[in-house]
């Protein structure tokens, strides 16, 4: 798919796929710091500082995961509002992070 897109893809093409990475780097990086908010909650020891430092990293992090959704959702209604034929769907997103953790191994 990336290959295909940076060959021959269209202009509307590539803009969907920086949107889908981006979305894709934000949701993983979100579901990072609950685990580390999470992992530092649990090894508070019942440290106040530690436990309020915690709470606030999950909660920052479950925030980004919902805004990160919201924005593409928030695209995928505007390109239909405006009918700009942009091809971001769930589907693509899957294929793309599918392509990456291939090419990583």
């Amino acid at each position: 798919m990336i290959r295909d897109l940076l060959e021959g893809g269209s202009i509307l093409d590539i803009i969907a796929t920086v949107i889908a990475l981006g979305i894709i780097i934000a949701s993983i990086s979100s579901l990072i710091f609950i685990i580390v908010g999470g992992i530092t909650f649990i090894l508070s020891a019942g440290n106040d500082e530690k436990i309020k430092t915690a709470v606030h990293t999950i909660r920052y992090a479950i925030i980004g995961l919902v805004i990160s959704f919201l924005a593409f959702f928030l695209v995928a209604w505007l390109s239909r509002l405006l009918d700009i034929p942009f091809d971001l769907t769930f589907t693509t997103i899957v294929t793309l992070m599918q392509e990456i953790f291939d090419a990583m191994r």
